[in-house]
């Protein structure tokens, strides 16, 4: 195997570079001059976006690989051992027992047993796909054909080959899809930051024309703004006397009356400000990076709702607190709008049996058909310490009564090696889209992330946007 990576500078980088963000009264600003008050922090983020570049490069090539490669065997690490968990305990005895460790282990140590193992395991797992993932590319040779950073900053045009895999091509489109969420959110950050920047770039081009109109330098303009900030008596008083009504006493009037002046005359800076932009031509020609659009897939889930109505995907588990919120939040968009379709998928970011307990739970019911009696049970009940169980196996066919299914049903669900499969799927499928924890959500294909209200998800439901088409990868290059 050999791989070469190759960053291609054919001039474009120098072209962005002068392109002009913005006109203030027809002098125009190149972005380069936007750029230059945090040059540090936009190369950080244009080092990020080769970064995850390659990193979804790197996946997407070795799915081609797996796909194109005859079968192998399996690799499996070495089972862990209660020696190798007791060494690592206490060799990290302050994790467990220390002031910051978590309360759980330190009310219940056994707790931590299951949770030591699952963490050597998934180090033991990392270590045996390393070794699998060299072997898998031994006799390929792979290209990285990337622009430098800056010209990430923009979708790639679809059909741009961005990597080789022994002559066979990888589109643009295929990683603008895979890294789409990602990508979309350095973009923007970039975006937020030159923002700034155009605003104060803004506001000084305004004071020096008013320093000019003045006959004096921008500097003496504003010290006369901050010398005409004079605070009577009468104001730092009403000011100490409205602190002391808001059980906010003033300790320190001297103090106040510096804060009062700095606010006045921050205000009239702006006031100033404003006059002189209400007259000035301004044209800022900085772009927003269009939302990503996500893929909706409803197989393998629980659904509620609308049978073709607007589609929303959860990624929640019942555990986490935001998580059980959201699905009050979701309860009341089901109630209030008829026209939805809720999917709800399995999200459990890191190691925890009570979410992975709940999420079979949930599961097992759907495929019985009651889901949402046993997605009722589990939000009316509070979720188990760390180290215990929603349901010991001795009262679920209790469960299973209140809930009209079929105990042996139930139980011989809930051990399937299947269903476990698909909350990893699910978890899985939420990192590749580069959610990092829950709940998140994609709602008519548009990402979001953290709590959000039946009201603010009705309206991003129901809101059109000019999406730009997305491309198909087409047929004889690499899949995604």
């Amino acid at each position: 195997m050999w791989i070469i990576l190759l960053m291609l500078l054919a001039g474009t980088s120098a072209a962005l570079a002068d392109e002009v963000a913005v006109r203030i009264n027809g002098q125009a600003l190149s972005l380069s001059e936007i750029d230059a008050p945090s040059r540090p922090k936009i190369v950080r983020l244009h080092e990020a976006l080769v970064d995850q570049a390659i990193r979804t490069l790197d996946r997407l090539i070795d799915r081609y690989l797996q796909a194109s490669s005859p079968a192998t065997k399996s690799h499996s690490s070495k089972p862990i051992t209660d020696e190798a968990i007791r060494a690592l305990r206490s060799s990290r005895t302050e994790d467990f027992e220390g002031p910051f460790a978590p309360i759980e282990t330190t009310r219940n140590p056994a707790a931590a047993q299951p949770a030591i193992r699952h963490y050597l395991e998934q180090k033991a797992l990392e270590t045996v796909e390393t070794e699998a993932r060299r072997h898998l590319r031994e006799g390929h040779a792979i290209k990285i054909l990337l622009p430098e950073g800056r010209d990430l900053e923009q979708p790639l045009p679809p059909g741009r080959t961005v990597a080789l895999v022994d002559d066979i091509p990888i589109p643009a489109g295929a990683l603008e899809q895979a890294a789409a969420l990602r990508l979309y959110r350095l973009r923007k950050e970039i975006y937020l930051e030159r923002q700034r920047n155009i605003e104060t770039a803004i506001e000084n081009r305004l004071l020096n024309e008013e320093a000019r109109r003045r006959s004096v330098t921008k500097e003496d303009l504003l010290a006369k703004i901050m010398q005409d900030a004079i605070i009577s008596e009468e104001e730092l008083n009403a000011f100490i006397k409205a602190e002391s009504a808001a059980d906010r006493p003033v300790s320190d009037a001297k103090r106040a009356r510096q804060y009062l002046a700095f606010r006045k005359a921050y205000t009239r800076r702006m006031a100033l400000i404003e006059r002189r932009r209400a007259s000035a031509r301004i044209d800022i020609l900085l772009k927003e990076p269009s939302p990503p659009r996500l893929p909706m897939s409803e197989a393998n889930a629980p659904v509620l709702g609308a049978q073709d109505g607007l589609r929303l995907v959860i990624y929640t588990n019942y555990r986490c607190t935001p998580c059980r919120i959201t699905h009050r939040e979701i309860d009341r968009l089901l109630a209030a709008d008829r026209k939805v379709r809720v999917i709800f998928r399995d999200f459990i970011p890191v190691y925890d049996p009570v979410a992975s307990e709940a999420a079979r739970l949930s599961r097992c019911a759907d495929r019985l058909g009651a889901f949402q009696r046993m997605r009722n049970e589990l939000l009316t009940r509070d979720p188990p310490a760390f180290g215990e169980v929603w349901y010991k196996d001795d009262s679920l066919p209790l469960l299973a009564g209140r809930l009209g299914i079929d105990p042996a049903a139930l139980i011989q669900c809930l051990s399937s090696t299947e269903i476990g499969e698909a909350i990893a799927r699910d978890t899985a499928q939420a990192r590749d889209f580069g959610f990092e924890e829950a709940p998140s959500y994609v709602a008519q294909g548009i990402p979001l992330s953290g709590m959000q209200s039946a009201e603010s998800l009705t309206r991003i439901l129901h809101q059109r946007m000019p999406w730009d088409q997305q491309h198909p990868v087409k047929r004889g290059v690499l899949p995604h």
